[in-house]
């Protein structure tokens, strides 16, 4: 052990001395232990929010979603759709046609989307396990059928079992003259029997109307087009080599996006939310900081004649400066450990238990308990942050306690 680490680590330990410089330091070491244990915590639970929400996310978009660069549709080039279709990871293809419409049912209006997709969607989508009312059903072998987003069924009234009333779907005529006599061909309208209701998260749920693929390219008259390929992968593969491959077959034209670039804004605000959470919190760290500059301010006077006869011994200004550097190092790496074995120990029970409650009353969220995720680079950085918070923290009593002068205390003995 270096000559410094060790008198540091003797200073630490050791029983002599005022009783108050001891308090003091533990002080020190607590606020740090709270400091980095509510980091943890906090850090956890917003990964464990994040895992939630993109969980509901990655029910609704594909792993892979391909659309024109120009204009809202394309014609599929069906020679590369089959090459995509045998590329390794590929588990399906599904064809999507989207655009705006009007929604009526029993005198109610709302304006959302309408969704048409074909019949793999069932398949590889994760909608079938959101449906809170009805059944996932698009056709069968006598009618089409249409599902509902939770928002759209609230501000309609849908009620899946009502067959008398089904709901009626209107879209604007691509061929109408606005300048012709007649308004009968303004829109165009089809009429489809709800079979359920699915609730996945409120952007979704206020505005899908989810029908057979051959119904919307009747409404929206494209008999060929796609507003979009969604694809789905197989578990395991590398979504970013695949895409790489799939930009190779389609050459130029087209726009492929994996589930973080469709809400690139969702993940950019939770990555700015999460670093801005990982700074506040710091505060409580670096407020701890202040009592360590008073600790080992103190210690310095205190051991100002341990540190006269080792400077008369042979030691150097800067061996006396890294003493008490290590002491701050030291008491930080204390109290960052106890830390993180804390966070960690609360976390878990969180994880194992769910003792904490979102809403004990009420079943008003998709959980019920604050979820936590712990993940290893969270620990990495915020020990990083506590030991270089209690470096520089302790680098200005080090360097007091370095220029102190042999010669005035020796003579007093």
């Amino acid at each position: 052990m270096r000559f410094p680490l060790f008198v540091a680590f003797r200073y630490l330990i050791s029983r002599k001395g005022s009783s108050a410089i001891h308090i003091i330091s533990l002080i020190s070491a607590a606020g740090i232990l709270v400091g980095t244990a509510a980091l943890i915590v906090v850090l956890s639970v917003f990964n464990g929010f994040g895992e939630v929400i993109r969980g509901l996310y990655n029910s609704f978009d594909p792993d892979l979603k391909i659309t024109a660069l120009q204009g809202k549709v394309f014609v599929p080039d069906s020679l590369a759709v089959h090459k995509i279709k045998q590329l390794t990871g590929v588990a399906g293809v599904v064809s999507v046609i989207e655009d705006n419409a009007l929604f009526r049912y029993d005198r109610q209006q709302h304006i959302g989307v309408l969704k048409g997709v074909d019949s793999d969607f069932e398949k590889f989508s994760g909608i079938g396990q959101k449906v809170l009312r009805g059944t996932f059903l698009l056709e069968d072998s006598s009618w089409a059928y249409a599902l509902a987003g939770a928002g759209v069924a609230y501000y309609l009234g849908l009620n899946p079992d009502d067959f008398f009333h089904p709901l009626e779907i209107y879209v604007p005529s691509r061929n109408f003259n606005p300048t012709g006599l007649s308004a009968a061909n303004a829109f165009r309208r089809q009429a489809l029997p709800v079979s359920g209701i699915f609730s996945i998260q409120q952007d979704f749920d206020v505005k899908y109307i989810i029908a057979p693929l051959e119904i919307a390219r009747k409404l929206f008259d494209y008999p060929h087009e796609v507003s979009a390929l969604e694809l789905y992968l197989k578990p395991g593969t590398n979504s970013r080599e695949l895409k790489r491959q799939v930009i190779s077959i389609l050459g130029p034209g087209y726009s492929v996006a994996d589930r973080g670039e469709q809400q690139a804004m969702l993940y950019r605000i939770m990555r700015t939310e999460k670093y801005a959470i990982f700074i506040i919190l710091s505060f409580i760290i670096l407020v701890a900081a202040f009592t360590l500059i008073s600790t080992i301010g103190m210690m310095a006077i205190e051991k100002q004649k341990d540190i006269a006869l080792l400077l008369s011994m042979g030691a150097t200004a800067r061996h006396i400066r890294n003493i008490f550097l290590y002491q701050g190092l030291l008491i930080s790496f204390t109290g960052g450990l106890a830390g993180l074995s804390l966070g960690a120990f609360v976390c878990f029970l969180q994880e194992k238990f769910g003792f904490i409650k979102i809403n004990a009353s009420g079943n008003s969220f998709v959980i019920s308990e604050y979820p936590v995720q712990m993940q290893l680079p969270d620990f990495f950085v915020v020990f990083a942050i506590v030991l270089l918070i209690g470096f520089l923290a302790a680098i200005i009593p080090a360097s007091r306690a370095s220029n102190e002068q042999p010669a005035f205390y020796l003579r007093q003995e």
